[in-house]
């Protein structure tokens, strides 16, 4: 397995992991997921007051982040195969890293069409 990551967003619609979710590609597909308002917040000043960022995001941006993260979840939840709350930058990191680690060592289920 030759792992790929591949950031879905606006440019590149949630409707390519109809396309890519076959056994050509064999994927598996995680979503990070948004935090909830007071949690993204938090992060979002830590992040501007550790220079990550720049700008500090106004809670509209924020909640538009929250909102759009639910509706995703909603309409593609059956595409993925692992979500993560983001939370926490250094544990979502571990956790994707784990179940990369999880997939690449042990077999597992596909849909019976990609197999014949």
């Amino acid at each position: 397995m030759c792992p790929c990551i591949l950031h879905v967003a606006y440019a590149c619609p949630f409707q390519s992991l109809k396309v890519l979710r076959t056994s050509e590609f064999l994927p598996y597909v995680v979503f990070l997921q948004s935090p909830d308002f007071e949690v993204l917040k938090a992060m979002n000043h830590s992040a501007v007051e550790a220079g990550v960022v720049t700008k500090a995001l106004t809670d509209e941006e924020l909640q538009r982040t929250c909102d759009e993260s639910a509706k995703i979840k909603a309409a593609f939840g059956h595409f993925f195969d692992l979500t993560i709350i983001n939370e926490n930058l250094d544990e979502t990191y571990r956790t994707v890293k784990a179940a990369l680690e999880t997939v690449s060592k042990n077999p597992q289920w596909v849909p019976v069409t990609w197999v014949f």
